[in-house]
């Protein structure tokens, strides 16, 4: 499984910067890195000089990193396609009358125009096209920049929102039921209730990956000023009582220490906030990032901005897995999957926390090594035709170690 960094804050401190620095950073080193934004208002393409989609696209001059910036509208049209059909359609007048077929309506449009985009909705779409990228091996890390902060404490609550929104959905399903029947089937009514419920235990699936501090970190963005501090205290308690690991946190913008008034009273200010950001987190680093004298845009402003996080760029052994990364702030990377040769096989190493070696399968199909787990079949493109029957795969401390004869 892929390591999922957040980066969140308050409005308007930089979370995008730091973000890009660190993806930049990290694609830099070596490490396939996706950069997943969900700020409408594209300002990670901005911040990249690069024009982002809604799938992985390729960042100009960095060859490792792709990103991508979320369409929260688009995906909630793509959510339950079946469900304003399972609500209305033609016929209901005639079988129900013009007032039951009103009450019908009106509720469907309440449905569709504000159920569908509930506080929350927006987030849980985001984190549900991240954990898909999270749980493919085709990026060793995946970097989010999330929301303001409020955004991402308000999906936290989603699943308790989520229940009174599922009971409203089925209520309506109930008051249609007898006319679906006639017009649809039993068996359409009940795969509209699969979908509804599929997506709730995904919803509290990304919540569990989110509190896995062996999958995923938080990086809390702040600057030296109250507001922005007193908002990062509050954040970081109620990260905490949804078992989120804080492993760091990020005062950007910070006042160079130069011998001028006006630049020394305002960095005497600062410091009593950077003092108090330091006995809040006194367990966590405190990272300052200095203001820089121009705005932070474009790849080489990015790297610079990453080599004062993050020091300079040290190779690594492209056989390891688990890598420990970084200077001044360190980040810990079990990669997604590793694919070496050896003399007389090639061997793949692949993190997949989770996962039981009991219900592990393994069949080859045109040079593919298909890995069943956990319900799902993992893709190995080996290349080459090869016996099933000779393959060795090992799973400890959920490392995969898959070892295929030449």
């Amino acid at each position: 499984m892929v390591r999922l960094l957040l980066f969140g804050g308050k409005g308007g401190v930089g979370k995008t910067t730091m973000a890009a620095a660190t993806a930049v950073w990290l694609a830099d080193s070596g490490l396939r890195t996706l950069l997943i934004s969900s700020d409408p208002a594209h300002s990670t393409s901005d911040s990249l000089e690069t024009k982002l989609g809604s799938e992985p696209t390729p960042v100009n001059e960095v060859p490792n990193l792709e990103g991508l910036e979320l369409d929260p509208e688009k995906s909630v049209e793509t959510l339950m396609p079946m469900l304003s059909g399972a609500i209305g359609g033609s016929g209901l007048g005639a079988l129900l009358g013009n007032d039951a077929l009103n009450e019908i309506n009106q509720e469907s449009n309440s449905l569709s125009a504000n159920d569908l985009m509930i506080p929350g909705m927006d987030e849980a779409l985001g984190f549900e096209t991240i954990l898909r990228h999270v749980e493919n091996p085709r990026h060793d890390v995946v970097v989010f920049d999330t929301a303001p902060t409020g955004h991402t404490l308000r999906f936290l609550g989603l699943p308790e929102i989520l229940d009174g929104w599922t009971d409203r959905i089925l209520r309506i399903m109930r008051l249609t039921g007898g006319i679906r029947m006639m017009l649809m089937g039993g068996s359409k009514e009940q795969e509209i209730r699969s979908e509804i419920e599929r997506f709730q235990r995904r919803v509290r699936h990304v919540r569990r990956i989110m509190a896995d501090d062996t999958v995923t970190t938080f990086s809390l963005v702040t600057i030296p000023e109250r507001m922005a501090v007193s908002e990062s205290i509050r954040a970081s308690l109620a990260l905490s009582e949804h078992n989120i690991l804080v492993d760091r946190v990020i005062v950007n913008r910070c006042t160079p220490n130069l011998d001028h008034p006006f630049l020394t009273s305002r960095r005497d200010i600062e410091q009593g906030y950077l003092d108090e950001l330091k006995d809040r987190f006194d367990d966590i680093g405190v990272h300052q990032i200095p203001l820089e004298s121009t705005d932070i845009h474009g790849i080489d402003h990015l790297r610079r901005v990453g080599s004062h996080m993050l020091g300079p760029i040290e190779p690594f052994n492209s056989s390891d897995l688990e890598l420990t990364v970084g200077d001044q702030m360190k980040y810990k990377i079990i990669r997604s999957e590793v694919r070496f040769e050896n003399d007389n096989n090639t061997e793949y190493r692949l993190h997949l926390p989770g996962a039981n070696k009991d219900e592990m399968s393994l069949r080859g199909e045109d040079g593919v090594l298909l890995i069943g787990l956990n319900n799902k079949e993992k893709k190995l493109n080996i290349g080459r035709e090869f016996d099933t029957n000779s393959v060795n795969a090992k799973l400890e401390y959920d490392i995969l170690t898959v070892q295929v004869p030449k």
